[in-house]
């Protein structure tokens, strides 16, 4: 009878630390904020144009050839005008240096080099898609930025951006927008 009191007890301490390593483990797994029905529906909707615009990429981009891109870009931005929910207010697309190759609609700029700049850094080197904010000429921009790949590589990026206002219209805040978890 007592073996079986101290195979009991061992179980017992077994168990215990099993269900409390469960708990700590479940605890410190990072969950993306419970978000609102417009930022769900945000968060729908741009994964969607996101993912039509880096399918079509994937083919110029793997081969490098930026020209390509022109017409995809023009092409897509006017789908997304007629739909008239995410139009953003450029299309930039992404070397696999994070320096511009292309944007739709077209400005006169110098080509922009965003190496350094870390959310497309995370994009390039983590084929991760990533929300941020950045300024632009004094205002608040909010970029929405994927991956391109071409054969499970990543062969550059896209990145919408949005004013302020965009996201007034969507009913989404700043810190809402900004917690989206576009990998999920």
């Amino acid at each position: 009878m007592k073996d079986f009191s101290r195979i009991a007890k061992r179980a017992r301490s077994w168990a215990c630390l099993v269900i409390c390593l469960a708990v700590v483990v479940g605890g410190c797994q990072s969950k993306e904020p419970s978000l609102s029905k417009a930022a769900l529906s945000v968060k729908e909707g741009l994964l969607g144009e996101m993912g039509k615009l880096t399918a079509a990429l994937a083919e110029p981009a793997g081969k490098r050839d930026w020209l390509a891109a022109e017409p995809i870009l023009k092409a897509s931005y006017e789908e997304m005008k007629k739909t008239g929910k995410f139009v953003p207010m450029g299309i930039v697309v992404l070397d696999r240096d994070g320096v511009t190759q292309d944007r739709f609609p077209p400005v006169k700029r110098a080509q922009m080099d965003f190496s350094n700049y870390a959310p497309a850094k995370s994009v390039l080197e983590e084929k991760k898609k990533t929300a941020a904010m950045l300024y632009l000429e004094g205002a608040k921009i909010f970029i929405f930025i994927a991956p391109i790949l071409h054969q499970d590589q990543v062969t550059g990026a896209v990145a919408m951006g949005f004013p302020e206002e965009e996201l007034q219209k969507w009913h989404v805040s700043e810190k809402e927008f900004l917690e989206i978890d576009f990998n999920k």
